[in-house]
């Protein structure tokens, strides 16, 4: 499996949902199934983006959080 990217979107506007796939392409085309009658209103507000945001925690097996600086989102 490729290497998973992370985006933003928001809906409603001002209402951030954070997504990780393979490519753009595979965001559009579950915003299409999630959001059939407001799809035009969503798609402009995605966008790619590097890293997660800092409230976002990465857990380890054991279920601890691993530091910013040791994880591989860094971008």
């Amino acid at each position: 499996m490729s290497e998973l990217r992370k985006f933003r979107y928001e809906f409603p506007p001002m209402e951030p949902h954070f997504v990780e796939a393979p490519s753009p392409k595979a965001v559009v085309a579950y915003l299409r199934r999630t959001y059939p009658h407001n799809y035009d209103e969503v798609l402009p507000t995605l966008v790619e983006i590097p890293m997660w945001p800092e409230f976002w925690k990465v857990l380890d097996a054991d279920g601890r959080a691993i530091p910013r600086t040791a994880r591989r989102d860094e971008g």
